[in-house]
């Protein structure tokens, strides 16, 4: 019962700090583009809290953002696995329209990949540039595509590896031109054997005969890949062309590390800090614990009557994320329950610090000044 009335109280607090007039998935963002020679459009979906904190974000930059459905689908994807899986991320649609719509990444028949050159400059010369100055992020870029925006990411990771950490493909079209991506990928993974990067690849069983009749060949050649290539390709079964799973699935292996498994439940602070700073030296930046995550372990243990663990972990959330009136509250509740009432009254304050209409904490107060 207590359990429930506090994720009452939860709900409540959410509910009053997220209502709103209008849904709005993304903005539209126009600049001027010297290598296209005219406007280039995208669209951007920044992660909740963006505007009320200075956090830098990785960023996911999806090719065909001007397909809405995509777009609306994966930044529910972002926002849904942010809550406990992966870090908050920000998420740039690249509208492939107008002057930047060719991005074709096979070669002409004189051996030049005008269309995809020329893009991949565009992304390293204005676009990259264009998102770092006017958003807060980290460095930490994933580029994501399908079908023949697919096969344009696998370019791009075979051509331009500097640019993008991760990449993610749907449904790549490698029977347009299967034998330059086959020796193009052979010979990359040759080359490069200190290659640190991450490629997550998935396609239907109902996909194109443009998909599935090479993909054979092209695990095959991945098998050969050096260790610093962490890669998966998955069929998704009763699917065809591009499963929308797709980015769900590539972040989750991304980032698994991130997510707490019954095991990693089972450490304690001191275990949690050190499997998340190895994290984020994997990464590149901070890599910290999901908050709702913390908060319902340390529930659990204070449910159990492990209060002192309960409060190391209520310690050091707080400490992660200071702005909750909630997570004060409950320490306070803690060390209420253990008989430590001056420090319960320090807690249920601070709760009123952040919060000063918080009802429960000033019941709870006045309970204890009585």
């Amino acid at each position: 019962m207590k359990k429930l009335n506090l994720i009452w109280i939860m709900c409540l607090l959410h509910l009053c700090l997220s209502a709103q007039d209008d849904v709005i998935i993304g903005k539209y963002k126009k600049f001027e583009s010297k290598i296209f020679g005219g406007k280039v459009s995208y669209l951007v979906h920044l992660p909740e809290g963006y505007e009320k904190s200075d956090k830098m974000y990785p960023v996911v930059f999806m090719m065909n953002g001007q397909n809405i459905t995509q777009f609306a689908n994966d930044a529910a994807t972002l926002d849904n696995l942010a809550g406990e899986r992966i870090p908050d991320m920000i998420l740039i649609g690249i509208s492939n329209t107008g002057e930047a719509e060719n991005y074709w990444a096979c070669p002409n028949d004189s051996g030049f990949v005008k269309g995809a050159t020329t893009f991949s400059v565009f992304l390293k010369d204005e676009l990259l540039p264009e998102i770092r100055k006017n958003y807060r992020t980290n460095g930490y870029q994933i580029l994501a595509g399908q079908s023949n925006s697919g096969l344009y990411v696998m370019y791009n990771f075979l051509l331009y590896p500097d640019l993008f950490n991760a990449y993610v493909v749907a449904s790549p079209m490698f029977g347009w031109c299967p034998d330059f991506f086959l020796n193009k990928t052979k010979s990359f993974l040759k080359d490069n054997p200190g290659i640190d990067k991450k490629l997550y690849i998935s396609y239907g069983d109902l996909d194109y005969v443009q998909v599935l009749n090479h993909m054979n060949n092209y695990i095959e050649a991945l098998k050969q890949a050096p260790a610093g290539l962490q890669w998966k390709i998955d069929l998704i079964e009763n699917t065809g062309h591009v499963p929308y799973s797709t980015l769900n699935n590539a972040l989750l292996f991304f980032f698994s590390g991130c997510t707490m498994t019954s095991e990693r439940k089972k450490l304690r602070v001191p275990g949690i800090k050190a499997h998340f700073e190895g994290l984020s030296k994997e990464y590149g930046f901070v890599v910290n614990p999901k908050p709702g995550i913390l908060f319902d372990m340390a529930f659990d243990l204070g449910d159990e009557n492990n209060t002192d663990q309960a409060i190391e972990i209520m310690n050091y959330l707080i400490g992660l994320y200071p702005d909750s009136e909630l997570y004060f509250y409950y320490l306070g509740k803690l060390y209420q329950n253990k008989g430590e009432l001056e420090s319960a009254k320090v807690y249920y304050n601070k709760a009123l610090g952040v919060n000063q209409n918080f009802e429960q904490a000033k019941t709870a107060l006045n309970k204890l000044n009585k």
